[in-house]
C-alpha cells in the first residue's frame, strides 16, 4: 500500500450556487505519484478535531505554494506599502496550516513544505517572513518571475546540511514565483540553501527525520530539473519509513 500524504488546499470560488471549494494543484499529486505515493487533499476548516483525526490516517504532510498569510501573522508590524501588496489572503487556511503543522511535527510525520509551505512552517515554528521582497530588499534578484516553469536562478547550498547530501548535488538552479519569502529562522530549523541574493530557498530542522521547507516550485521542474524528483522521493520514503511503524 503506498504512503498517503495529506495536502492542504487553498480556496476556489466556481460560478455556481455553493460553487466555494478546495483547490490543488495537479503537479503537486503528480509529483507524488511520480515519487510512490498517494495524495489527498484536506477540506478548508479551522475545526481542528476534523484536522487532527484526518492527519490521524496520514503518513505524511505537505503544504503547497498559494496566497500570502494574513497580515496578524507579520512580526514586525507592516507598512502601508508592506500591507498593500498582500494577496491571496484565507485565514482559514492560516489557521489549519499553522495547526498541522505543529500537530505533525510532534508526531514526528514527516512534513514537505513548498513555496508558500516553507514559509508557514516558519511561522507555525516561531520564525518571521519578508512580506514583500522588492520593498525589504530592493536589490535583490527578480523573484516573482511571470514564467513559474523557468530556471531563474542557482542555489547556494550549505554543504553541511543534510538536504544537500541528499539533494544538493545536481539541483543547482530552481524555478522562481515569489514576493515573500522566510526572514528569521524558527528555532531548531537551519537553513539548507539560499540564492545568489541571500533570499533563503530551503531549509530544514535539524535532527528530524523529514521536515523540509524549499522557497521554489520542485513539482514544475520535473522536465527542467529531473533531480527535484528526487526531493519527492525523499519525502515519499520518510512517508512509508512512518507507514511501517503504524
Amino acid at each position: 500500500m503506498k504512503p498517503i500524504i495529506a495536502i492542504t488546499t487553498e480556496a476556489i470560488n466556481l460560478s455556481r450556487t455553493d460553487g466555494r471549494g478546495a483547490f490543488c494543484g495537479t503537479s503537486y499529486s503528480q509529483a507524488i505519484e511520480a515519487a510512490g505515493g498517494a495524495l489527498i487533499m484536506l477540506p478548508l476548516t479551522c475545526n481542528t478535531s476534523v484536522l487532527d483525526e484526518l492527519l490521524a490516517h496520514c503518513h505524511g504532510l505537505l503544504l503547497p505554494g498559494g496566497g500570502d498569510p494574513a497580515e496578524r501573522y507579520y512580526r514586525p508590524a507592516l507598512t502601508d506599502v508592506e500591507r498593500s501588496k498582500l494577496s491571496g489572503v484565507d485565514e482559514v487556511r492560516d489557521e489549519m496550516e499553522i495547526h498541522l503543522v505543529r500537530k505533525a511535527l510532534d508526531a514526528q510525520l514527516p512534513v514537505l513544505g513548498i513555496c508558500r509551505g516553507i514559509q508557514m512552517m516558519n511561522l507555525a515554528m516561531g520564525g518571521t517572513l519578508i512580506p514583500d521582497i522588492p520593498t525589504r530588499l530592493p536589490k535583490a534578484l527578480a523573484h516573482a518571475n511571470s514564467n513559474p516553469e523557468a530556471l531563474a536562478h542557482k542555489l547556494q547550498w550549505e554543504r553541511t546540511s543534510g538536504l544537500w547530501d541528499m539533494l544538493g548535488h545536481g539541483c543547482e538552479s530552481v524555478n522562481s514565483h515569489h514576493h515573500q519569502a522566510v526572514d528569521k529562522i524558527a528555532p531548531g530549523f537551519e537553513v539548507a540553501a539560499r540564492a545568489p541574493d541571500g533570499v533563503v530557498e530551503a531549509m530544514e530542522l535539524d535532527g528530524a527525520g523529514f521536515a523540509v521547507g524549499v522557497q521554489f516550485h520542485p513539482e514544475r521542474l520535473l522536465r527542467a530539473e529531473p533531480k527535484c524528483l528526487r526531493l519527492f522521493e525523499l519525502f515519499v520514503e520518510a512517508c512509508r519509513r512512518r507507514q511501517q511503524k503504524t
